[in-house]
């Protein structure tokens, strides 16, 4: 990870740094892990999450002049989407109060395996760190029904099919602090780390309660990138 260790004070703000600081193995191997490291992340209609949110230079540090507090509000749990169903819809503001047009849809399937499938994020992130154009597709973002340190082919990170996307399960690296329904809570975080030649990103989730914790897009080779953080969860 070009940008695991330059990383600004800033980011102190909303979580432990264990899945931006190396992302050490925790010992926690196939002959301990009985099931999925997370369960289905069970979001419902009306829940939100805001973020922290930052863009990060050439250097990987993050800029602290763009800072920002992104809120994605859940929209439905059930969907159907681009040929999937159960889909979880999110609807992503890029502030608070931002205008309908500057409004993202952020598409979900959290399966009971413990896997995560985010539709087009292999497509945004390329698109955020290096300004190319790939279409969108259903990618396996996190694999939590394998063990620690297990590897998979999350898709292809350029238009020639060429270069390929591979996770890696990075397991409970961590202790992430943000308000749960405005308490104070450390959320355990288990992630996974995706890389390829082109782009390189970090997500880490939290089962109970369900969050999205960390979300962290780069590029080796550019200048854009960019990292969100939990700051707060509103949920019934």
């Amino acid at each position: 990870m070009r940008g695991a260790r330059a990383v600004s004070a800033g980011l102190l703000l909303g979580a432990a740094l264990a899945f931006l600081g190396g992302c050490r193995d925790n010992g926690t191997g196939p002959a301990q892990q009985t099931g999925p490291l997370v369960g289905a992340l069970a979001f419902s209609a009306g829940d939100s999450l805001t973020f922290d949110a930052w863009l990060i230079d050439t250097y990987g540090y993050v800029i602290d002049s763009s800072h920002t507090t992104p809120l994605w509000r859940v929209l439905g749990t059930a969907d159907f989407y681009a040929g999937a169903a159960g889909v979880t819809t999110m609807l992503e503001l890029p502030f608070p109060g931002a205008p309908a047009r500057l409004a993202d849809t952020l598409r979900f399937q959290f399966l009971s395996s413990g896997d995560i499938i985010q539709f087009g994020f292999i497509a945004d992130a390329v698109h955020a760190t290096t300004g190319a154009l790939l279409p969108p597709r259903w990618d396996r973002i996190a694999a939590f029904s394998l063990p620690t340190n297990a590897t998979w082919n999350v898709g292809t990170a350029d238009s020639g099919g060429l270069d390929t996307l591979r996770g890696t399960v990075l397991g409970d690296q961590g202790y992430f602090l943000a308000a749960d329904n405005g308490v104070r809570t450390a959320f355990h975080g288990y992630g996974a780390g995706l890389s390829s030649q082109t782009i390189e990103c970090t997500v880490a989730f939290s089962g109970d309660p369900p969050a999205v914790l960390l979300i962290r897009e780069e590029s080796p080779f550019g200048t854009n990138g960019r990292v969100l953080i939990l700051s707060a969860l509103v949920h019934r």
